[in-house]
């Protein structure tokens, strides 16, 4: 894994690349909703990082052409990806409005399969925080968007190797929802009438919790343990959800690449064994 530093731009300071970031991806949301099959857990409209391309990319549509959809994340591009993860048409959005974003994407889809699909693109519905876009309001450049990108990109790297190390880790997605990069993992299967026992693992570019980029381990069903087990880095948060938490400007004072990654492998070597400890309610050192 190569890490790519972060800190040229503050994390406080990334509100605004990810609010526009979050809302370009509804776009990709979108495709997923109006053409491919739907599932139960919503995974139609779930996107993966694809580290060539700097962007999250929805699934594969139907027809022959197996196009994608996919957002440039530094420079706010739409694309529309062939097979071999190629852009073949893309719209940088600044200056542009949603509206725009959705029609472009579905005139596109409609000359990639020669008129066979192409419809106008239906939003899943799922609730964002509020934001100009929604009112028409249009896409800007932004400095904090590249930064952004690398949060996305080393969070996801982090997680694909700790998912190949760990029994159980489920695939490495981005929800449009909420706009996070998590990985599930399942420690105990559920059985008739009982949920599964899971350890969730993501990074959040920022929320209504943290107004800022971090990484996070919880755990499912949640614990009602007051006394919690000492962390390697990171602190436990127990307002409005439990779980750990590791700020983005705890990993940027870190200081170089190489210290900032050895805080996130610390940071998830200790979360991660001790929130499977919580859910499954067993003890813990």
């Amino acid at each position: 894994m190569v890490w790519d530093l972060l800190g040229q731009v503050a994390p406080r300071d990334l509100r605004g690349a990810r609010e526009q970031a979050h809302w370009a991806v509804q776009v990709i949301a979108a495709a997923g909703e109006t053409f491919c099959a739907h599932e139960a857990d919503t995974s139609h409209t779930s996107m993966s990082w694809d580290a060539a391309l700097a962007g999250l990319v929805g699934r594969a549509l139907p027809g022959e052409a197996a196009c994608r959809i996919g957002v440039r994340v530094p420079d706010l591009a739409l694309c529309l990806l062939g097979p071999d993860g190629v852009p073949r048409a893309e719209l940088r959005l600044a200056g542009r409005t949603l509206p725009e974003a959705y029609r472009w994407t579905s005139e596109a889809f409609r000359a990639a399969t020669r008129g066979a699909a192409g419809r106008p693109l239906i939003h899943p519905g799922f609730e964002l925080p509020e934001h100009a876009l929604a009112h028409g309001g249009r896409f800007a450049r932004d400095p904090g968007l590249a930064e952004l990108a690398r949060w996305f990109g080393n969070a996801d790297a982090a997680q694909h190797r700790l998912a190949q190390q760990t029994r159980g880790a489920g695939p490495v997605r981005c929800w449009p929802h909420h706009f996070d990069i998590a990985s599930l993992i399942e420690i105990e299967p559920g059985q008739v009438g009982r949920a599964a026992r899971t350890v969730g693992v993501g990074l959040s570019p920022g929320d209504a919790s943290i107004d800022a980029p971090y990484l996070y381990v919880n755990h499912s069903p949640a614990t009602s343990r007051l006394a919690l087990p000492p962390l390697a880095a990171g602190e436990w948060i127990r307002e409005g959800w439990i779980g750990a938490a590791l700020r983005g400007s705890q990993i940027v004072a870190a200081g170089d690449a190489a210290a900032q990654e050895s805080l996130l492998r610390a940071f998830l070597a200790s979360a991660v064994p001790a929130s499977r400890a919580l859910a499954l309610g067993g003890p813990m050192g």
